[in-house]
């Protein structure tokens, strides 16, 4: 009985932590990025510095943190004082089936995520609250500052970003009117990019104009 609570206790916050990274990834976040992001918080370690900016600086972000963080401090007190019951009580040694159930219930987790049944699952509820476009060619990282139609955002070229390799002024930003105000690659900033410059796989680019249009260009949408 000790175990299976131990057990439910392990499932319950395994969901919280899945459950707050679709949150987080709702928001425009990378999907990898937002799992680390929700284990941070659940856990109250593993920030850094410019990861945690990602969160402080959006609203929506931080609300979702604050859950996490709350959530993730009353767990540990209420495993804490559950453990400590359990030892005054004493323990009792699992028996031989129940040693079987448990070895099956994770390997069946283990089979979940090796056949990526909790990404199709993380996909299909994207899609449901309307936040696919998240999944894309390139994704919004970070809705920066919003006012009314207009953000500045910054985007991250992926391997398969259509507009990877092409020239500044064929990528269609211009005829979208979104201004590229700089590009981050690397350690270097370039600001205020000339028309001819080349975009690169991995280019951070921070970019000002409608965030349908943004949005659009993430989902691969062309004029």
């Amino acid at each position: 009985m000790q175990i299976l609570v131990m057990l439910l206790f392990l499932a319950v916050w395994l969901s919280i932590l899945w459950l707050g990274s679709i949150a987080l990834e709702a928001t425009g976040m990378e999907r990898t990025k937002a799992r680390f992001q929700a284990l941070s918080a659940l856990t109250g370690t593993g920030f850094t510095t410019r990861e945690a900016e990602s969160i402080v600086n959006h609203p929506k972000r931080r609300q979702i943190a604050t859950y996490l963080i709350f959530i993730g401090n009353a767990g540990i007190i209420a495993f804490i004082i559950l453990l400590v019951l359990y030892v005054r009580a004493g323990l009792v040694l699992p028996s031989i089936s129940l040693i079987v159930i448990i070895i099956a219930i994770l390997l069946a987790i283990g089979l979940t995520f090796w056949l990526g049944l909790i990404d199709k699952l993380t996909n299909a509820i994207l899609n449901l609250v309307g936040k696919g476009h998240t999944v894309s060619n390139f994704t919004v990282e970070e809705i920066l500052h919003q006012g009314g139609d207009y953000a500045v955002v910054r985007f991250t070229l992926s391997e398969q970003a259509t507009i990877a390799n092409l020239k500044l002024k064929d990528a269609g930003f211009q005829e979208r009117a979104i201004t590229i105000l700089a590009i981050e690659r690397g350690e270097s900033i370039l600001s205020y990019p000339q028309p001819e410059e080349k975009l690169l796989i991995g280019d951070n680019l921070l970019c000002y104009g409608k965030l349908a249009e943004i949005s659009d260009i993430a989902r691969g949408v062309t004029t």
